[in-house]
């Protein structure tokens, strides 16, 4: 797959040749927030019915589903989350699997117009309807201005004069090709970031505890130069480590979840991480807050809305985080840098 790298300037929503010579500001703070599984779509053939995604925004107009979690997209520099969805007209390209969701190209917008500045698409649902359904996508989203990171696609946004780098990948592909990472990763460090986010689409689904090769993965992008890993395809929320002076969060659990209109889990976090830049680009030590959600607002049906938790609920949630963490969680979790770093 030919590799892309795109960088947007936040002066203009286009996608630009690489830019040379920046000039890092004397101090600063990117503040980035992550959101787990978002699927625009519903199972296909299922469009139809009267409680369907579809159906849900027809009814309650395309700001609803990020409508209560918006408000925390605003608040930060770059939200990203993973769609794993393809934005595809037709039929064209279709794979028959056990689930396939395909969304309206028109939903690109729900993402701009959420503050939803980039996603990871290196997931399994991307695939859905082949290269079709994946150029479709790319179309959308850059129509929309939103940005994309993952199946080799490189992403650089400037931000105050600080380059934050964006790539991803799957464990299935990563399984069959090792050295795909090590290139994504070894690029973005070339092209001078300064903060690298690096998505893996892993684990085991509905698993409370990350397995062994989440641990290898996610700790191989830290070395490998990755400053945060961000977790996603297990629907359910999983721990959080603190690695070599790296970001590990392991899964975040769903978020817009049209594919499924009958829920079973309902945990799903958002993630909002501080970083500190002092002279010369170096970051100092991260600051890291847990946002419990709901992935409705409607237990137990799904509308389609996440929102916020409070009280008890978001205790519980915070529980099942620290039950696959290895240190005590606190408000703010601190990740110190490492001095090599």
């Amino acid at each position: 797959m030919k590799r892309v790298i795109a960088i947007l300037l936040l002066t203009a929503l286009c996608f630009t040749a690489l830019a040379q010579d920046y000039v890092v500001v004397d101090g600063g703070e990117v503040v980035l927030t992550f959101g787990g599984d978002c699927i625009l779509a519903s199972d296909r053939g299922e469009s139809g019915e009267p409680d369907s995604f579809e159906q849900t925004v027809l009814q309650k107009g395309a700001d609803w589903p990020f409508s209560g979690i918006k408000d925390v997209f605003l608040q930060d520099d770059i939200t990203l989350i993973n769609l794993e969805c393809v934005l595809h007209s037709s039929e064209e390209g279709f794979k028959k699997r056990q689930h396939n969701f395909r969304g309206d190209p028109a939903y690109a917008m729900m993402l701009r117009d959420a503050s939803v500045e980039v996603v990871n698409v290196a997931n399994n649902h991307f695939v859905d309807y082949g290269s079709p359904g994946r150029q479709s996508t790319y179309q959308a989203l850059a129509a929309a201005g939103v940005a994309y990171a993952g199946y080799e696609n490189l992403y650089i946004r400037e931000v105050d004069g600080f380059l934050i780098g964006f790539g991803g990948i799957r464990e299935t592909i990563w399984l069959g090709n090792k050295k795909i990472m090590d290139t994504d990763i070894a690029e973005l460090k070339a092209q001078g970031c300064d903060l690298i986010v690096y998505s893996l689409h892993f684990g085991t689904e509905y698993q409370e505890k990350h397995n062994e090769l989440q641990t290898e993965m996610a700790r191989r992008a830290i070395d490998l130069g990755a400053d945060i890993v961000v977790g996603t395809h297990p629907h359910v929320v999983q721990g959080i480590e603190k690695y070599q002076g790296g970001l590990i969060l392991y899964s975040l659990g769903n978020l817009v979840f049209g594919g499924n209109r009958s829920l079973t889990v309902f945990d799903g976090l958002l993630v909002r991480v501080r970083v500190p830049f002092f002279s010369g680009g170096v970051r100092g030590d991260m600051e890291v807050e847990l946002i419990p959600v709901a992935t409705t607002g409607a237990i137990p049906a799904n509308d389609f809305r996440p929102v916020l938790l409070e009280g008890e609920r978001k205790k519980e949630v915070l529980g099942l985080i620290q039950n696959d963490t290895d240190f005590p969680l606190s408000e703010p979790i601190v990740v110190e840098r490492l001095v090599s770093k």
